[in-house]
């Protein structure tokens, strides 16, 4: 869990189908509160998923990929994510303990696809409906180091309340080392 989410939050995996079960107030402004399932990345790369369904916990319970520099609440990160009422969210944090910054996707509920993808600083956050063909949200320079985190996030957005949602099809892709 990232700040104070509560209840604690989890994280299971089976047949390919992610749960993850997150409190939590939001991921929003100069501070986080959500469960966030996460594995270290070094370096480009991209991760992608499917969210399946979205606990109505709250019109702005979120579920979707995220990169982010540090796991403390007021880190830098970018997030694409589903709503439960709002439809797609590319937000973003670009300083440590700043403000958030917000562009709305398609108004569309879940299932949706997300991907989120990392070039430097460059951060670029896309939506689909098939998972071939993507639209781009928007694109941010947010300066992190070359060793993040990335994975899944989900707030219910009502600290307290527990928020389950799925994802399938969830893929991670390691930028190239170089050639050898």
């Amino acid at each position: 869990d990232i700040g104070d989410a509560l209840p604690a939050g989890s994280s299971t995996q089976s047949g390919g189908v992610w749960t993850v079960v997150g409190g939590g107030t939001d991921i929003w402004g100069s501070a986080d509160s959500f469960h966030f399932a996460h594995q270290d990345l070094n370096g480009d790369g991209e991760i992608v998923a499917r969210v399946t369904g979205v606990q109505a916990t709250d019109p702005w319970a979120k579920a979707g990929v995220m990169i982010r520099e540090t796991t403390a609440a007021n880190s830098r990160h970018a997030l694409v994510a589903v709503t439960a009422g709002q439809g797609v969210a590319f937000q973003r944090r670009l300083t440590t303990g700043g403000g958030s910054v917000h562009t709305a996707g398609s108004l569309v509920a879940a299932p949706r696809w997300v991907r989120l993808v990392r070039q430097g600083n460059l951060f670029s956050g896309y939506e689909s409906s098939d998972g071939v063909n993507w639209t781009l949200v928007n694109t941010h320079t947010i300066i992190m180091p070359a060793s993040v985190r990335l994975g899944l996030g989900v707030t219910s957005h009502r600290n307290g309340t527990a928020c389950t949602a799925t994802f399938d099809n969830v893929r991670i892709t390691l930028a190239p080392t170089g050639a050898g």
